[in-house]
């Protein structure tokens, strides 16, 4: 029986070295890093020395919290339109939105962006109703062609099952590839100990075969066709635009280590916050005086209240029988570090850390009196609509396949009349303060009035993300409407018969 909290780690060792990557990566962003934080320490400080320290503390996550703060592009839903205009894109708006989609893409793209990659898997289930699964590329093994490198057309995603005769849930794959058009396949398999696709219980999960001509995820038919074309029901997100590889799964290698640097720096500060920020008081050949004995569950034990209204009495070890005993004294050591300094440094690594990440420091609002960095990063709002609009092109082709891959799946399944591609997402951006919106205005009115650009690109401006043809179409509608005949309800008979 295989663990049930991991998949079996696959034989290829570039892919067991990139699903280790992720896994890391995983527990951050799913704040179940604490092992991890402690491994560190060992190694950083020693184990005698990270035992002194206690348990550590995990609120200071810093890839969670840069990556959450660049992932603002879904904060609102985005609109469906079509390139042909008269298709109606509502019916399959609000089937998925009553799928769940728009309420799981923030945390799509925070994974996306802290994995580098992220799978969405939509299917139709026996009502006719759409649903999405996240999937994290831990789960899977991929290949692609070379001519499409960044788009799978074979992909195997571990998943637990109970499947009959186990006592426990068992690691299976779903085997799904399009490498051959004519022959998809579409099969479940028990996951090997290395990874390897093991007994096929296709039927027991699935009751039927589902490979060859039986294959479920088909296009409609087109002229010259016998069966629509095969598609993989998955759509993969990547964090950058590139198109280059299929995985990408160690660029921010450098922000992950360096937050379990940071998270090592903060438990250094927390002890000395709790041990050693003030002065050590000694003394030499004395003992406190006036101390009484307290009796408590676990035993008594002497003591004695110090406070600034009392007189704190010193009495001398010597008991007078030895005139060459040492003169007793009392003295103080200053606080074992400074923590305010301790602090400044820690949040100047945190800031350079979100620079590295692609945050620009003046887009990095002030969480204190004086500094503009602090423990935790947060955007101002014209830094989160300058990251929307930095991952529009990234997102949108992978949302736009997204919609069409549901029409497919929802033709395929229920009969509907989807149109199949087409399809364009607009995004709508954090918006504006009066102060912002008034000064935009004012400076896309006087470019149009200098003819420095068009009145579509002028929409565009105060639309942000709109598509061309959309503006050109919505300008069109509001000058139709500005030159129709205006009729004036409140006109009066007697004008009307004077006219």
């Amino acid at each position: 029986m295989h663990n049930t909290q991991r998949p079996p780690v696959p034989r290829d060792g570039r892919a067991a070295a990139r699903w280790r990557e992720t896994q890391l990566r995983r527990r951050l962003l799913e704040g179940v890093w604490q092992t991890d934080l402690e491994q560190r320490m060992r190694e950083q400080v020693g184990t005698q020395r990270a035992d002194a320290w206690g348990e550590p503390s995990l609120a200071l996550n810093v890839f969670s919290n840069t990556v959450r703060e660049l992932s603002v592009l879904y904060d609102s839903p985005y609109q469906i339109t079509h390139s042909m205009q008269q298709i109606d894109t509502a019916a399959i708006s609000t089937l998925m939105r009553m799928g769940g989609i728009f309420g799981m893409m923030p945390e799509v793209q925070r994974m996306t962006l802290g994995l580098r990659e992220q799978f969405i898997r939509p299917h139709v289930n026996s009502k006719g109703q759409l649903r999405f699964r996240s999937v994290t590329p831990d789960m899977v093994l991929a290949a692609s062609t070379v001519d499409v490198p960044d788009s799978p057309v074979e992909i195997q995603e571990f998943r637990l099952r109970r499947i009959e005769g186990a006592a426990e849930p068992v690691w299976t794959v779903d085997y799904l590839s399009i490498a051959d058009p004519e022959a998809p396949i579409y099969s479940v398999h028990v996951a090997g100990s290395d990874g390897r696709l093991g007994r096929d219980i296709t039927l027991e999960i699935l009751g039927k075969l589902c490979s060859g001509d039986a294959y479920p995820y088909r296009r409609k038919v087109r002229d010259g066709e016998t069966m629509g074309r095969a598609v993989l029901p998955y759509i993969l997100y990547h964090a950058k635009g590139s198109k280059d590889r299929l995985f990408d799964p160690y660029y921010w290698h450098e922000l992950v280590d360096a937050s379990l640097d940071i998270a090592v720096g903060h438990q250094f500060v927390l002890h000395v916050f709790r041990e050693s920020s003030w002065p050590q008081r000694y003394i030499v050949n004395l003992e406190v005086g006036g101390a009484s004995l307290v009796e408590h569950p676990n035993g008594s034990r002497s003591e004695i209240v110090t406070d600034p209204s009392t007189v704190l009495q010193l009495v001398s070890t010597n008991d007078g029988d030895s005139e060459s005993y040492p003169q007793p004294l009392v003295g103080q050591w200053k606080p074992g570090a400074d923590i305010a300094i301790l602090e400044s440094t820690l949040a100047n690594m945190v800031a350079r850390v979100a620079t590295d990440a692609g945050i620009p420091p003046s887009d990095i609002q002030r969480l204190g009196g004086t500094a503009r960095s602090g423990a935790a990063i947060s955007l101002t709002n014209k830094g989160k609509r300058d990251q929307q609009r930095k991952f529009q092109p990234v997102f949108r082709e992978p949302d736009e396949r997204l919609i069409g891959l549901c029409a497919v799946l929802l033709n395929s399944a229920t009969g509907s009349k989807f149109a199949e591609g087409g399809y364009t997402v607009i995004y709508q951006q954090l918006p504006l303060s009066p102060e912002e919106l008034k000064a935009r205005r004012e400076e896309v009115f006087e470019m149009l009035d200098r003819a420095l650009i068009t009145p579509v690109d002028a929409y565009i401006e105060l639309h942000p993300g709109t598509p061309k043809e959309v503006a050109r179409a919505k300008i069109d509608e509001a000058r139709a409407v500005r030159s129709a005949p205006h009729v004036d309800t409140n006109t009066t008979t007697e004008d009307k018969e004077s006219t």
